[in-house]
């Protein structure tokens, strides 16, 4: 029994060794200086297949996060009007929504609540601000509560525990928006420019593509002809991977005040 309990312990540590060898950094850019303290990071990954990932980090001691609803589809802006809007450090595209513009799943943007909270497989986990702290919470997670002012619901998961996440589809490989976080305050937003969502967890769940953080988990937004990300740099100057879809929402950053 020592045995056979020896050799699948190898077996699953041989294979997340394995998983996490098959992805190395192949290029990337110098780290460019935002508010706030945050960084860019334009990162080219070399495995399977060949990913190049844009990367935003930043604190949340010294960065808030904030969801913009567009409720109408006929008066809804992209993603880069709306980072001009305010005094914003970064932002991507967020939840998914339907052929009529509805939000799937739960959203609350400044403590106004849209849609509602579903169990479905595919939202698996909430970005959250309560009480001023952001968190990523799984679905079976979250409870409702007092003092919730921000909140996008999406999904799969991808990262959980600092290790991929399983029976991820594994064959369409398309361009993706995601979250980092690695539950003590440090966090990241960025995309892919094309990777099936297998080989995105697998990739965010590698230790040494990311030195800037622990990747404790990862949560997948809405991608395709959403993905968007925007940033302006300390100088002032912006950057922006526009969407090709109008879009319902999205997820800022912002100095804290």
């Amino acid at each position: 029994m020592r045995s056979l309990l020896f050799v699948f312990l190898w077996v699953v540590g041989f294979t997340g060794t394995h998983l996490h060898a098959q992805w190395r950094v192949a290029g990337q850019s110098e780290s460019v200086a935002l508010a706030g303290g945050a960084t860019h990071v334009r990162r080219e990954v070399s495995g399977p297949a060949e990913v190049e990932l844009k990367l935003v980090f930043f604190d949340a001691t010294k960065s808030d996060l904030r969801i913009i609803d567009q409720p109408q589809r006929s008066s809804a802006g992209s993603l880069g009007d709306a980072m001009r809007s305010d005094n914003f450090i970064a932002g991507c595209n967020a939840g998914y929504f339907s052929p009529d513009f509805a939000p799937l799943g739960l959203v609350i943007s400044n403590g106004t609540r849209v849609g509602s909270f579903q169990k479905s497989s595919l939202l698996g986990g909430v970005v959250l601000v309560r009480k001023g702290r952001p968190m990523l919470l799984w679905r079976d997670e979250f409870t409702e509560q007092k003092g919730i002012t921000e909140l996008v619901q999406a999904g799969p998961r991808l990262v959980n525990g600092g290790r991929p996440v399983a029976g991820l589809e594994s064959t369409k490989r398309r361009a993706r928006t995601f979250i980092l976080t690695d539950c003590a305050g440090k966090w990241a937003i960025g995309i892919c420019d094309r990777a099936s969502l297998r080989e995105l967890s697998d990739i965010l769940a590698t230790p040494a593509l990311f030195p800037e953080m622990e990747v404790e988990r990862a949560l997948n937004f809405d991608g395709g002809s959403s993905t968007g990300l925007w940033f302006r740099r300390a100088d002032g100057t912006e950057s922006y991977s526009r969407e090709f879809a109008t879009v319902r929402n999205f997820l800022a950053v912002l100095p804290r005040k």
